[in-house]
């Protein structure tokens, strides 16, 4: 039987509008509960913000998942300060969690940032979050002294990392 493969490119700018559909989702379902309903229910994909996305994405290193010929998730990278890799974003549409791309958007960035000498990788999360148990299992673990953030919308984040 044909399984189809999640492959993992570069993005490019005419992946803004499928980048800003899996943010609104993602924020939808993974952040209920963490955020108002009437702060989720507002959110919409604008023609503004798809504009931004596609100047800001030239600008950053930043991959996307694709299964099936679609996009499906998305890793933006931090600029790297002293060989250590920050995910600044990672997300993977709700219809398509589970299948593995969010792990190999991870493991992606992860294998080529060592092999071009990181040593470590970095990524701040909601704390007690949905995402965290899937940081945990890939090998990630809250940094110890390590004062918690608060994220846009004041919710406490934490910064996890793993050794490259």
């Amino acid at each position: 039987m044909f399984e189809p493969k999640i492959f993992i490119r570069k993005t490019l700018p005419q992946d803004a509008a499928d980048i800003q559909q899996i943010h609104v989702a993602v924020y939808k379902t993974s952040y209920r509960g963490f955020l108002s309903d009437d702060v989720l229910d507002a959110l919409k994909i604008e023609d503004e913000k798809i504009e931004c996305t596609k100047i800001y994405v030239t600008q950053i290193e930043s991959y996307v998942a694709v299964y099936l010929q679609r996009v499906i998730g998305f890793a933006h990278l931090a600029l790297p300060q002293d060989k250590v890799l920050e995910i600044q974003a990672l997300y993977v549409h709700p219809q398509f969690q589970c299948l593995g791309a969010g792990r190999a958007l991870v493991e992606f960035v992860c294998a080529s940032h060592k092999a071009r000498g990181f040593s470590k990788c970095e990524i701040w999360t909601l704390k007690n979050g949905p995402s965290l148990p899937f940081y945990h299992k890939l090998g990630f673990v809250q940094e110890l002294n390590v004062q918690e953030k608060s994220w846009k919308y004041g919710l406490p984040i934490i910064k996890l990392s793993k050794k490259l």
